[in-house]
């Protein structure tokens, strides 16, 4: 046997293998550079390949993902109210009233203070149109409050003294609250609101609204009146004062739920009183 000529076909077998291997290489390298460099031979190849690993992976153990608002669950820590943000409020003693909101509002914001404008939505709304609307059918409020323990349909057809606040949770009662009334163009608001309403209850308590959201709201007087206290929050209760106003129709007051809280004072006038509570797009 010829060790010689085996040992040459042999190398040269190996080096024809690193030849087409070299060549392989090479040519791969410059499809991809060609694929990364034009974007429509970038586009098809990266199609193909997303094709590519749904035939290969097992999409049934991802189906549950469908429903899922993020992949990864971070939970975003709570914003804490410190001194330096009751700066804002510490030269504050009353409630400003603007003529020109939609001029104005901003500057307010930017330095978080507290602001009253009349609205110029005109409504026809009555406490029986909201009670019929949100309060009936499949999806009930959430955090009722009142001091009713009747019907409050039939509370407010014998007009009896009572009031009632809650929050409209539900996307379906918000587009429902957006039927009946849709504050000023220029407010950027969210689909949850909250509804007061009351008629001749007469006591000097403030019902407090527990605001479940740290922004800007908007409370819309659409009907009747009201008198209202905002308290600022700890720490800034040491620093900043209580702010007391009323808002009659169409009076919209706008203030940061971060720093105050809001309560109002039931209504003890023969008009029904009806307030939404807007949470405003920051």
């Amino acid at each position: 046997m010829d060790f010689k000529y085996l040992f040459g076909n042999r190398l040269k077998n190996s080096m024809k293998e690193r030849r087409i291997l070299w060549i392989l290489v090479v040519t791969v390298v410059l499809l991809s550079v060609l694929i990364w460099q034009n974007y429509t031979i970038n586009l098809y190849a990266r199609a193909a390949l997303k094709l590519a690993i749904m035939q290969v992976i097992d999409l049934k153990n991802f189906k549950n993902l469908l429903y899922d608002s993020c992949l990864v669950y971070k939970k975003i820590p709570d914003r804490v109210l410190t001194n330096s943000d009751c700066y804002s409020c510490e030269i504050i003693n009353r409630v400003t009233v603007v003529n020109d909101p939609e001029e104005t509002l901003e500057s307010y914001a930017e330095f978080d203070w507290p602001v009253v404008y009349k609205s110029r939505i005109v409504a026809n709304v009555s406490a029986e149109d909201v009670a019929r609307v949100l309060l009936t059918g499949d999806f009930l409020p959430c955090d009722y409050k009142s001091n009713l323990r009747i019907d409050p349909l039939r509370a407010i057809e014998i007009k009896s003294g009572w009031f009632m606040h809650w929050r409209n949770c539900d996307d379906i009662q918000g587009k429902k609250m957006r039927s009946l009334y849709r504050p000023d163009s220029f407010l950027s608001i969210f689909a949850e609101t909250w509804t007061i309403i009351s008629l001749k209850y007469n006591t000097v308590h403030y019902k407090k609204i527990d605001l479940n959201f740290d922004s800007r709201v908007a409370v819309v007087q659409i009907n009747g009146t009201i008198d209202y206290q905002m308290v600022p929050k700890n720490p800034c209760s040491d620093i900043c004062r209580h702010l007391d106003g009323r808002l009659t129709t169409y009076d919209t007051l706008i203030f940061n739920n971060f720093i105050w809280d809001f309560q109002y004072l039931p209504s003890n006038d023969t008009t029904e009183s009806i307030a939404i509570v807007f949470y405003l797009d920051q």
